[in-house]
């Protein structure tokens, strides 16, 4: 075995468990190290997609089709990928037989020799990851941002020099299976009611967000929401403390000041203090995006880049695709993208960013969400609803108030949304509010798909 890593592996001889993207990348990266690797799908040879079949090539073993317990014969530890659930029958037969369990994140950390810089909470990790990115990036910082966020660790974890930065969204799927995963910064965001169909409870979803920080040691940074009282209640390990806040001024990290002009974004640390600029310099809109940006500032600040450098990047950054995002306009109809709200938080923000009220397409995999909670907001922000999904009945029955259509597909809710919307100009959004693999093959594909159908839309000529 080849590895030079910071932690040792189990053996030399790896069953991947799931074969989409991060199964795929720890695949690969094991090969390039030189380790007998298996990889394992239920799915059939035909359904698993070009990059897990172009794994024979390079010379894993492939078992199409399967996923039980007899693949555990012959291998001396398993990685599994965060979108199998932990309590699968083939993880339990190997927790039972003694045999290791690696998460994808779990051996892109032990390949790399670069620090890690990890970014967890409920809502805003993509948007605050990619944020912290292009912050360090303009620093001169070699930087490869990864994780959640679409490209897997694996497939660049071995390639960025001890110089340089990983930069990583992490979710409470990929926290179930760390092991020795120490961040030299971690941030948590938030902390609101999500995945409830896979963690059961509040609490246990936050233990596993609590695994982030779990090994961090006094010479690492742990940055909180020092207004999510969800997340300060629960600070674990040894990292200096440090917090972001929108609403009240912090000793180390990054907070809003108010102004009659409005906010200023001031940075404080090791005892001093920067107002570094006024929040309407700050290109990235809306109030979510003020915690997000405050977020990103404390996560960089222990690197120190230069003030200018930050100025410079947070009056040109844009955002990212299905946050929020136009998707085109057609006879006076406004839509907007924000397929990558998949919980009901994140919906809650989407429709407190709109001045008047929208026509909301939402639904998908419901992942057990209460959605009552949302109803006196949905009953003055929604002028219509287009439910879409296995959860439209879970939310027409939660709001029964609101005129509401159902749709096939999103060709389907998007011209039933135009409809709805174009006699009085309103906006279309898309902010489903649940997760979208009844449908989709994940949110970016539900949101390029509505873009497409907006486009076709605007190409049949539809007449005003």
């Amino acid at each position: 075995m080849s590895f030079d890593l910071r932690h040792t592996l189990p053996g030399s001889r790896a069953l991947v468990v799931g074969a989409a993207r991060s199964g795929v990348a720890a695949a690969r990266l094991m090969r390039r190290h030189g380790l007998a690797v298996t990889a394992c799908d239920r799915r059939a040879e035909a359904d698993v997609g070009e990059p897990a079949r172009a794994l024979e090539r390079s010379g894993v073993t492939c078992a199409w089709g399967r996923d039980d317990a007899g693949l555990l014969a012959g291998h001396d530890f398993l990685v599994w990928s965060p979108g199998i659930p932990f309590e699968h029958p083939l993880g339990s037969a190997a927790r039972a037989a003694g045999v290791p369990v690696l998460g994808e994140l779990e051996l892109g950390y032990r390949a790399s020799h670069a620090p890690f810089v990890c970014v967890t909470g409920t809502n805003g990790k993509s948007t605050t990851t990619d944020l912290v990115g292009a912050l360090l990036r303009a620093a001169g910082r070699e930087v490869e941002v990864c994780g959640n966020i679409g490209r897997a660790v694996c497939e660049v974890a071995d390639q960025v020099s001890p110089t340089g930065l990983l930069v990583v969204e992490v979710s409470s799927f990929q926290l179930e299976t760390v092991d020795r995963l120490r961040p030299s910064i971690a941030t948590w965001l938030n902390l609101t009611p999500d995945h409830m169909d896979r963690h059961g409870t509040l609490a246990a979803y936050a233990a596993e967000k609590q695994r982030l920080f779990a090994r961090q040691t006094e010479t690492d940074w742990a940055i909180l929401n020092a207004d999510d009282p969800e997340v300060t209640s629960r600070r674990v390990g040894d990292g200096i403390p440090s917090e972001f806040s929108v609403v009240r001024s912090v000793e180390e990290g990054a907070f809003a000041e108010p102004g009659p002009a409005g906010p200023t974004l001031v940075l404080a640390h090791r005892g001093g203090r920067e107002r570094l600029m006024p929040r309407e310099e700050v290109l990235l809109r809306g109030p979510h995006n003020l915690a997000n940006v405050l977020a990103a500032l404390a996560t960089v600040l222990p690197l120190e880049p230069a003030a200018d450098v930050l100025r410079r990047v947070l009056r040109e950054y844009r955002g990212l695709e299905h946050r929020l995002e136009p998707a085109g306009e057609l006879h006076g109809v406004r839509f907007v993208n924000d397929s990558k709200a998949t919980n009901t938080d994140s919906l809650r923000v989407a429709l407190q960013s709109f001045p008047e009220p929208v026509v909301l397409i939402a639904g998908g995999r419901d992942k057990g969400q209460d959605f009552r909670p949302l109803a006196p907001l949905v009953r003055r922000a929604v002028r219509h609803l287009v439910l879409i999904g296995e959860g439209a009945e879970t939310l027409a029955r939660a709001w029964p108030e609101v005129p509401q259509s159902r749709a096939s597909s999103i060709a389907d809710a998007v011209e039933k949304a135009f409809e709805a919307a174009r006699a009085s100009g309103a906006t279309v959004l898309l902010s489903p509010g649940c997760a979208s693999f009844d449908m989709f093959k994940d949110y970016e594909d539900r949101g390029r798909r509505f873009k497409e159908e907006v486009a076709r839309l605007a190409a049949k000529g539809v007449t005003a």
